[in-house]
């Protein structure tokens, strides 16, 4: 697609040639250095030569078309090859540097958005380096040697498309020509355009990253504690014709219920007599027609409405994702943090309700489970202690008479079993079984019954006590449907300030919000950075504050286009686009610098103010729209990709096109009319 249109702007195949070579070469240079450095080929390191590849053309195209226009002037092919680059190169080497630079702070990122940025922005500025050395040694040497001025009116299209770009220039003449007439009403309505797209914000979502369609799909659900395994399975049957019934798109599918040990307890999957655990693994995304968010919702609400679930943990996505991501759990955490069970517990269901009221919010738990029926043993210490008792002894006799231990191992022809032993059920059913119990001690050997030194008795407690900073914390959370994070985070913060904090008890937000308020730091941070590195290089091309300061103005138009694209498309804002926005700071101004340096060169040559801004906009018009459109094309397959994975990298392209587009428009007209009031404004002071 880029080659398509640079022929279509060239329409002439030797110089579309030269400029296509650029291609290669580049992302050669960039496989050179992922062997060296024993990178991989890998979905980032393959996503960032797809961003480059609309990228890596545009220095040669600007070096051509100089070329070109020489050679239009009369000189030799070797004269217009080394003038025409000479004359360019500052620019374009201005105009790479400006990319590059945005990209070089990520390097120096750590966290999640790190490990996934690091190698991007490597890649990416080995390619445009890589492209910036080619344009200027390898494209003028194709130049001096292929390059011809079309002789001939023979070609009727060459001459229509000819004509028509003739136009697109003398048009664009006429409105730069209109624009520095009409100063104050050109600023005053871009101005508007931009703090109108503002007001686009508060319908723009944000998360941390988009999940993938991986056609994964995970359902865990809670029966009543204490729940025997046999009525469990009768609900797992039922769950299990839900699955047969309502998901033709699964490939398999599996329905568990009862204890789990081993690698499932350790991935984090719950467990229980009244525990069951079913997933499905959908056919690829192009065989179907539901997503796996949708397909997920579908069982969802047929699994709430199953007599005796109490609670229900629909999730998608990779398996292991989140857990790689140091990100387990829901996507929404609330953490009460406080050592009161009762106060934690009583605000934890406050704000359970709460959440269960917001749109988007779904599967909403608290993580401490308190009614677990159980027995408790108080020990008497000062007793056990005379008797010849310490607690491990006590705690280890009473867990090998109830629950059981291995004792020894029976090894038969090279298979090894363990032999678990544990009293009967008939002496360990009833409370006086327990108190019954003969502890012998480690001090004197002595047989004493439980019941001398402890008491026995049934009580209720939690499942598991968790604890956040060395302080108990209970967790209030949900997943989200059809809502990004981000706003179901805002309702729940909006809803908490209403409600009275109880004393000793804090409240702190985890999972993915906890994640995407860090990133995002980051990522402001680094927008900042590179808009300040960005303006340094500029400075030090133009040998002035003033022109880049000018050129800056585009910056913030590209919020505008950005802030459109997400509200048509429904694209949320997160690291993926966040990421976009900061790679746009270093390109949407390398039109501009090519657009300002050259009309200050008309205007070293002697032409008036206006001339230079008509002449310079008219004559580097194509070459701007060419590496646009370029650079458009180049991420168009990012954007409208619906494949496997594609919701990760879509939005970047999304981004990078809607802020690219309007930011053009506006560098081509608003930023020359903004040059010629700064200078007039100059030369007055001066006089």
């Amino acid at each position: 697609m880029v080659i398509l249109v640079v022929w279509f702007f060239l329409r002439q195949f030797l110089p579309s040639l030269i400029i296509a070579f650029t291609i290669p070469f580049s992302l050669l240079i960039s496989f050179i250095y992922l062997f060296l450095n024993n990178k991989t080929i890998n979905v980032i390191s393959l996503s960032s030569l797809a961003i480059a590849s609309g990228m890596v053309v545009d220095n040669a195209i600007v070096v051509v078309d100089n070329v070109y226009r020489h050679m239009e002037r009369g000189q030799r092919t070797m004269e217009a090859s080394i003038f025409g680059t000479s004359e360019m190169f500052l620019s374009i080497a201005a105009s790479t540097l400006t990319t590059v630079v945005v990209f070089v702070p990520m390097l120096f990122i750590s966290g999640v958005v790190g490990i996934m940025f690091q190698e991007l922005a490597v890649i990416i500025i080995v390619t445009l380096i890589a492209s910036l050395f080619t344009a200027t040694t390898f494209t003028p040497m194709l130049c001096s040697k292929w390059m011809k001025l079309r002789k001939g009116n023979s070609n009727k299209l060459y001459d229509f498309f000819e004509k028509m770009f003739k136009s697109w220039e003398d048009f664009y003449s006429r409105q730069l020509g209109w624009c520095l007439r009409h100063r104050k009403t050109v600023i005053a309505g871009f101005s508007a355009v931009f703090i109108a797209s503002l007001f686009l914000t508060p319908f723009i979502g944000n998360e941390f990253s988009p999940e993938e369609d991986s056609g994964d799909m995970r359902i865990n659900v809670s029966l009543p504690v204490g729940t025997r395994v046999e009525e469990t399975n009768k609900v797992a049957a039922v769950i299990e014709g839900i699955f047969e019934k309502e998901v033709p798109e699964a490939q398999y599918f599996y329905v568990r219920s009862g204890e789990v040990t081993g690698v499932g307890r350790t991935l984090g999957q719950a467990s229980g007599s009244y525990i069951i655990a079913s997933g499905a693994k959908l056919v690829p995304k192009a065989e179907r027609k539901r997503s796996v968010f949708k397909t997920a919702q579908d069982v969802r609400n047929k699994v709430k409405d199953i007599p005796g679930v109490i609670k229900t943990d629909v999730t998608t996505g990779s398996p292991i994702g989140r857990l790689v991501s140091g990100m387990g759990g829901k996507s929404i955490q609330v953490e009460i943090i406080g050592n009161s069970f009762n106060d934690t517990n009583a605000f934890a269901e406050k704000v359970k309700q709460i959440i269960e009221k917001i749109p988007g919010a779904v599967d909403v738990t608290v993580s401490r489970e308190s009614n677990r029926p159980e027995l408790r043993i108080d020990v008497d210490r000062e007793k056990a202690s005379s008797l010849g008792f310490n607690m491990n002894t006590i705690a280890s006799s009473a867990k090998s008479f109830i629950e059981g231990s291995t004792a020894t191992k029976y090894r038969e022809k090279g298979d090894t079993y363990d032999i678990y032993v544990r009293l009967t059920d008939e002496y360990r059913s009833k409370i006086e079984d327990v108190e019954n119990l003969s502890m012998v001690s480690s001090y004197t050997g002595n047989q004493v019954k439980l019941a001398n030194f402890a008491s026995v008795y049934e009580t209720k407690g939690p499942m598991d006590i968790e604890r956040l900073n060395r302080e108990r914390v209970v967790k209030v959370e949900c997943n989200t449907y059809g809502r990004s994070t981000g706003k179901i985070v805002e309702d729940i913060k909006k809803e908490l300030k209403d409600i009275p904090l109880p004393s000793n008890v804090m409240i702190n937000f985890g999972g993915d919000a906890e994640e995407q308020g860090k990133a995002f730091k980051d990522m402001a941070l680094l927008l900042i950075l590179g808009i300040l590195l960005v303006y340094m290089v500029m400075a030090a091309q133009f040998e002035s504050l003033l022109d880049p300061f000018i050129v800056m103005f585009s910056v913030p138009f590209t919020f505008t286009g950005v802030f459109v694209a997400f509200f048509i498309t429904g694209t949320t804002l997160s690291i993926i686009s966040f990421l976009g926005m900061i790679m746009l700071m270093g390109i949407v101004v390398n039109n501009a610098i090519v657009l300002i340096s050259y009309i200050n060169i008309l205007r070293a040559r002697g032409l008036k103010m206006k001339d230079a801004i008509a002449q310079g906009g008219r004559e580097r018009l194509r070459p701007v729209l060419m590496t646009t459109i370029t650079t458009l094309v180049g991420l168009l397959p990012l954007a409208l990709s619906r494949g496997e994975g594609s919701e990760t990298w879509s939005p970047l392209g999304i981004t990078m096109i809607g802020g690219l587009i309007v930011s053009t428009f506006i560098t081509m007209l608003f930023v020359p009319t903004l040059y010629a009031i700064f200078e007039a404004k100059l030369k007055k002071n001066h006089k």
